[in-house]
């Protein structure tokens, strides 16, 4: 989540006739003085419906707004960290890995993957990281940065590491391809959430085709689609892919995938004919071999 940015929603969607937070040019712009009431509301009971015709919003918008509030509050409802150590104790061994938090927020991970060796971890907000750094977790390094923009600094300077977490709030769509690239024999989690958890519009129909080749009805094939085009992505990093599991929490769901570093022949099954090698499974070479036949 970017601080500081306004969240604009359609004009056609707003009511007029309650609304005090309108531009000149019609468009909703949340303050802090309107957070504040959404969540004093909701925490006094308030439906959604009840908010919403009370700012002059739709619901789905106003839902969307209290729990990423809810969120940032550190809840623990919205965080899910047994549900996710329970799943990462089953994959990662060992006391000197090298684990990436792409999204520490505030460290209930952290804490975790600490006792699995040295933690690199990054969140854009700086009351985050400075609630992790007050817990003095013994070989965390948090820092405050967009790992949107940090990734590719990473990549620059070849930084490699043997756990990567990529965990925002929304989809994790940003971080790839380039995270492959950090992980040459490794685990990366991420979490993804169900089609619908972000407010459905044209940009989010369009987000999903464009980055994961999925439509709002494919919810059935959500995970294998957006899967296999994670493989097509790791190919451009030259790494092979397998999915050890997916787990469903409340309205996301948590992948978690072993990721290989594999020269492009090995990934698609290609055996290349050089001097010295036998070649048992290219096809370019046996096409060759019954062309000399026909000859």
């Amino acid at each position: 989540m970017k601080d500081k940015q306004p969240e604009l929603f359609e004009t056609e969607k707003l009511n007029p006739l309650f609304n005090t937070n309108l531009t000149a040019g019609g468009i909703f712009v949340w303050d802090k003085e309107t957070e504040e009431k959404v969540l004093f509301m909701r925490e006094g009971g308030a439906t959604y419906e009840r908010i919403a015709n009370d700012i002059g919003i739709t619901s789905t918008s106003v839902k969307h707004k209290v729990r990423r509030l809810q969120q940032n509050k550190n809840m623990e409802r919205y965080k899910h960290g047994k549900e996710k150590q329970a799943q990462a104790q089953n994959y990662i061994f060992g006391v000197n890995n090298k684990i990436l938090e792409m999204n520490v927020g505030f460290g209930g991970m952290t804490k975790f993957y600490c006792k699995f060796g040295q933690v690199e971890c990054y969140d854009i907000a700086k009351d985050r990281v400075q609630f992790v750094n007050n817990l003095l977790l013994e070989g965390v390094t948090c820092i405050n940065a967009d790992s949107e923009h940090k990734i590719y600094s990473l990549i620059s300077n070849k930084c490699i590491y043997d756990v990567v977490d990529i965990d925002p709030y929304g989809m994790p769509s940003r971080y790839f391809p380039m995270v492959f690239g950090l992980i040459n024999n490794g685990i990366l989690f991420v979490t993804l959430p169900m089609i619908g958890v972000a407010q459905i519009n044209k940009i989010t129909i369009r987000h999903l085709a464009a980055f994961w080749d999925v439509e709002l009805n494919d919810s059935n094939v959500y995970i294998e689609k957006v899967f296999d085009r994670m493989k097509d992505y790791a190919f451009m990093y030259k790494r092979e892919i397998v999915l050890l599991d997916c787990l469903r929490i409340d309205r996301v769901f948590r992948l978690c995938i072993k990721v290989q570093k594999k020269s492009c022949c090995d990934i698609v099954g290609l055996t290349v004919n050089r001097p010295g090698v036998i070649a048992t499974q290219c096809e370019p070479v046996q096409r060759e071999a019954n062309e000399s036949e026909t000859a």
